[in-house]
């Protein structure tokens, strides 16, 4: 896991790379995209709630109607949603 750990990588190598940087940055690490040595962007793994909201976008996952759960929903393995999200990050 590379939590918390920044690359900065050129443009050029990155198009170069494309595939073995985002492997990082799905692993947790942050990279930094330059042109020129100016910061253009950031990659970085998405949040579990940047995920839910991305599955609501793209219509894969409906928006729950009325007040939410106070106690997290369990599923059939003894793991909360969120639980299962996050693994399925990793």
């Amino acid at each position: 896991m590379h939590d918390n750990v920044t690359t900065r990588v050129g443009i050029r190598e990155l198009k170069a790379r494309l595939s073995h940087y985002l492997e990082r940055a799905a692993a947790g690490e942050t990279i930094v995209v330059t042109d020129r040595g100016r910061a253009k962007a950031e990659i970085r793994k998405l949040s579990v709630e940047e995920r839910i909201q991305q599955g609501i976008e793209e219509g894969w996952i409906r928006p729950g109607r009325g007040t939410p759960h106070r106690e997290p929903l369990r599923l059939k393995g003894k793991m909360t949603i969120a639980e299962a999200m996050a693994e399925d990050d990793d």
